[in-house]
């Protein structure tokens, strides 16, 4: 009995075994049918479709296609823009005159100039240039963006990251630069017409751009004022003009931190900052220097003001006044460019990477609206609220040498 029922469960598997490899083999025939019909049917479409294209090119008759790109309208930028505004309407929107956006298109044409295809017509550099300055001024959604000038909004983003990118790499070696020569002679006359400060260079100082939080290590962007930021540094002239720009450190990093890691510090201490121009006050050889506030250091190329501690007497009480009165002209340009450039005024929304090329971008479109005279208009300036507060001393070393100091005893001394 047991013997009959072994025998028995071996033909039950074996059944079984062979109904399942004629099903898979079923399965699997029914697949290439279906796939060879499949075939079939593209390759009877693509058979039609040459046909039809031989007969419509042979008549001279465009084949139709398929729609591959969504149907806009380019009637405000096409007649709005270039066919009605006056001189003002564009001004106030692009922040700049038209004749100098020309003169932008002219410089920036050789980089972001594209060619026609067959498929379709490339986006002018005009265009182009207008769907950057229209984010930088506005800090608009690209959605937005989009609709105004009639492209796609992955477009619009790509057109305004690459057109950043080329302007800090090709403009900004050319517009922002430190003086020298004649320049640099005009630039310190023109300090000294300020307050007096003799032998003055610039002004340096830092500012917060709001950017929206990071994945990576958000907790080191968060700054002290309560939000996500990167700082920029820079140094202005008495102008109004960035001569030097310095991005990239976490709003949480102190202001001499980033100092100290900076080009301008490099240059400074190997004496390659400005020319060897001198100039003595009380016999002391008094050279070009900048001017900074507490939170930097004290050296024989940078001047900041006296710790008080209620024990000033009037030379150092006149020195800081006088310094704080200079070094403005710096909190003024900060509150120009974000002015002008009202994308640096709120929250920056582009990946950190991008951060500084949008913010060297802002800087060098500033100081050529400067250079080609096309100066802040006031009303833009509403709203702007400066980084002025209470400075923050960080427990940095701060080396000051003898040297540095009596530069300063001097100078607080002539400007008595």
């Amino acid at each position: 009995m047991k013997a009959i029922l072994m025998i028995y469960s071996s033909l039950k598997i074996q059944k079984i075994s062979q109904l399942r490899n004629k099903k898979r083999r079923l399965q699997q025939r029914a697949y290439r049918r279906r796939r060879r019909i499949e075939m079939f049917r593209i390759l009877q479409q693509r058979r039609v479709t040459a046909f039809l294209s031989f007969l419509f090119v042979s008549n001279g008759i465009s084949p139709p296609r398929s729609i591959w790109q969504r149907q806009r309208s380019d009637n405000w930028w096409e007649h709005v823009v270039n066919g009605s505004w006056k001189e003002n309407d564009f001004r106030e929107n692009f922040r700049l005159s038209k004749q100098t956006f020309n003169f932008l298109c002219t410089e920036l044409e050789i980089h972001i100039e594209k060619r026609n295809t067959n498929f379709r017509k490339c986006i002018t550099v005009r265009k182009r240039v207008a769907i950057t300055l229209w984010r930088l001024a506005t800090n608009a959604e690209y959605r937005t963006i989009s609709h105004l000038f009639a492209v796609g909004r992955s477009t619009c983003c790509t057109i305004a990251n690459d057109t950043c990118k080329v302007i800090t790499d090709h403009l900004m070696p050319k517009y922002i630069c430190l003086p020298t020569g004649q320049r640099l002679i005009e630039n310190i006359r023109d300090f000294r017409r300020i307050n007096g400060f003799p032998q003055e260079g610039g002004a340096i100082d830092g500012t917060h751009i709001p950017i929206v939080a990071p994945r990576d290590n958000p907790a080191d962007y968060y700054n002290r004022k309560g939000w996500y930021s990167m700082v920029c540094q820079a140094v202005v002239d008495a102008n109004y003009c960035f001569t030097n720009v310095y991005v990239g450190w976490p709003g949480r990093v102190h202001d001499a931190r980033i100092f100290s890691n900076s080009d301008i510090y490099r240059q400074g201490e190997n004496g390659e900052l400005f020319p060897q121009h001198t100039v003595n006050i009380n016999g002391t050889e008094i050279p070009v220097f900048l001017l900074g506030d507490a939170a930097y250091p004290l050296k024989s190329w940078l001047m900041r003001p006296f710790s008080d501690f209620g024990n000033l007497t009037y030379e150092q009480k006149t020195f800081n006044y006088k310094h704080s009165s200079t070094r403005m002209v710096v909190e003024g340009s900060f509150g120009r460019l974000k002015g002008r450039w009202r994308c640096l005024l709120k929250r920056l929304d582009v990946a950190t990477v991008r951060v500084p090329y949008v913010v060297c971008s802002c800087c060098t479109l500033h100081n050529f609206c400067e250079v080609h005279g096309d100066g802040i208009n006031e009303q833009w300036l509403n709203g702007v609220v400066g980084d002025q507060d209470n400075v923050f001393l960080a427990n940095l070393q701060i080396n000051q040498n003898n040297y540095a100091e009596n530069i300063r005893v001097a100078v607080a001394s002539y400007l008595v």
